[in-house]
């Protein structure tokens, strides 16, 4: 008999007196379940820094909750303080902390040995039973990631135990099912990869078509970010800083302006109330709102109350004048909705006779507008520029309608960059979602 909030546990399988553990079941469908026990070899070789260095073996730094690895420089031998314990070829290890967001590394064969703290137990892959690569992924799955979360104890930094961890019972499927059922999950994701791969190659395009069209060189502006001895007129100083004189080095066939030339008015502050994560007619922009690529993000925040003065119209420009994301850039239209913008950021009216807005959000996202922010925020404290200071900017501004041109040609390229961003994290969803399809079901 079944209850709706009773659960019954046998006595011989209460190892912990505690709830939680008793939840949570995975529903392993048609495959036969098998312990961890069963499959994995507990390793742990102790090393001494002499052998390590010896081998030019590294630390573990951390495994992300992508489950990918990473390694400390070889030099941090030296400085390392206590034990550490050797992960071999076709070992799995796992974070005590971490394995229940994801954080589980299969080292396979033909991988170089690596050493790792007690924080990260390894085992012994039985290959006549599974393929670590499935293992990984299965582990990494939702569910038993939930399941993971079930087996912690502890309070300030809760752990999973190896006993705990190796006393989990898994679905496995055949090694051929296995292999088949890896392959199809690792094809998507590697079409995914590519996908991406294109879109950061679109990214580079991007910035080399605007530093051509503008006809600046690359390759002089890439070295001036080079650690050589420059000289520089005394005219063309403004300030005792050695990082502000490099935009002035940069030529191109175009007049520079500042962007106090092309606004009109005072730079503005936003509003400084409290925002609500609320539906309601009018948005609140903060920085955190805005993507990299200038865009707003999905979660829609209203502000506590709404001064008209504060609403955005058509072609306002923000730009981040503190914090991390400082110089970060937004260019508002209609078709947002009514808005109004946070006090981290800055509003300017551009000058349509002289500029195409969508120039320059293109322009605020090169290498050019992010040296100049580099080399004028100030980093006492939180970064900052204030909106006054933002005036000095300098900006190459060719003919209207030029930057139109320039302006439809990237954000042509941004919207091929768009599709395929947006299809290879369809690929990534899909991937894992049949993958545990076939698994679970």
């Amino acid at each position: 008999m079944e209850y709706k909030f009773l659960r019954f546990v046998e006595y011989i399988k209460l190892s912990f007196w505690d709830t939680k553990r008793y939840l949570h079941n995975i529903s392993i469908g048609s495959n036969e379940g098998v312990l961890l026990s069963d499959i994995l070899k507990p390793y742990k070789k102790s090393v001494s820094k002499e052998e390590i260095i010896k081998n030019r073996w590294q630390i573990i730094s951390k495994i992300n909750f992508g489950g990918e690895l990473f390694l400390r420089e070889f030099e941090e031998i030296e400085t390392y303080k206590g034990n550490l314990f050797l992960v071999p070829e076709n070992a799995i290890i796992y974070s005590k902390i971490n394995v229940r967001h994801g954080c589980i590394y299969f080292n396979k064969m033909g991988n170089i040995p690596f050493c790792v703290s007690s924080e990260y137990p390894a085992f012994i892959i039985d290959e006549d039973k599974v393929k670590g690569k499935f293992l990984q992924r299965l582990l990494r799955t939702n569910e038993f990631k939930k399941l993971l979360n079930t087996k912690t104890t502890g309070i300030s930094k809760a752990r999973v135990k190896q006993d705990e961890f190796l006393n989990i019972s898994i679905p496995l499927p055949s090694l051929d099912e296995q292999e088949a059922i890896v392959s199809a999950y690792q094809s998507k994701i590697e079409e995914a990869q590519q996908l991406e791969t294109q879109a950061q190659q679109l990214e580079n395009e991007i910035e080399n078509y605007l530093f051509e069209e503008l006809g600046v060189n690359f390759q002089k502006y890439e070295n001036l970010q080079s650690d050589k001895l420059h000289f520089v007129d005394f005219k063309d100083m403004e300030r005792w800083d050695i990082l502000s004189i490099n935009r002035n080095k940069i030529n191109s066939k175009y007049s520079k302006l500042k962007f106090g030339d092309i606004v009109l008015g005072k730079p503005t502050y936003g509003a400084n109330v409290k925002g609500v994560k609320k539906i309601s007619d009018t948005r609140y922009i903060r920085i955190t709102d805005i993507n990299e690529n200038g865009t707003l993000n999905d979660e829609f925040v209203s502000p506590e109350f709404a001064e008209e003065k504060y609403l955005l119209k058509e072609n306002d420009f923000l730009i981040a004048r503190s914090g991390n994301t400082v110089g970060k850039t937004f260019l508002y239209d209609n078709s947002y909705g009514k808005a109004i913008y946070a006090g981290y950021l800055v509003k300017y009216n551009l000058n349509l006779n002289i500029v195409s807005p969508q120039y320059i959000l293109a322009y605020t996202k090169s290498l050019l507008f992010k040296q100049w922010i580099t080399s004028n925020k100030r980093v006492s404290g939180q970064p900052n520029i204030n909106g006054q200071e933002y005036l000095e900017a300098p900006f190459i501004i060719p003919p209207l309608s030029k930057q139109n041109e320039i302006a439809a040609t990237i954000a042509t390229m941004k919207q091929t960059q768009k599709q395929k961003t947006e299809t290879a994290t369809r690929l990534r969803a899909e991937a894992l979602a049949e993958f545990e399809q076939v698994i679970f079901n």
